[in-house]
């Protein structure tokens, strides 16, 4: 069973993703799609992790390839509040220096 959930809000100056559930194969199709979505709208995206409890190589992949299309948008993509699970991946796969990666963002702008 996929507990993939994602939720937008709009902060002025750039859309928060705030990611929940597993981040995996069933849920990379939906996430890429977001991310399309978002860099259309023309702003930087922060895309909150605190909520993730599962990523695997799928779920790193749609989010490297939402930094990708970002930035080929000249747009802000940065990682923001990384669970556990999050932060293994990215670490263990030698991807974190492609990130910017902050603390906590503000969850109640726009929501």
């Amino acid at each position: 069973m996929n507990t993939f959930d994602h939720t937008v809000t709009d902060h002025g100056d750039h859309l928060r993703l705030a990611l929940a559930g597993d981040i995996d194969f069933a849920a990379h199709a939906a996430l890429t799609e977001q991310f399309a979505t978002l860099v259309g709208a023309g702003r930087a995206i922060v895309v909150d992790c605190a909520g993730v409890t599962f990523l695997d190589s799928m779920g790193l992949r749609a989010l490297v390839g939402g930094l990708q299309s970002a930035a080929a948008e000249g747009l802000g993509f940065e990682l923001a509040d990384l669970s556990q699970p999050v932060l293994r991946v990215i670490e263990l796969s030698g991807t974190t220096e492609l990130f910017t990666i902050r603390g906590p963002v503000q969850k109640d702008s726009g929501s």
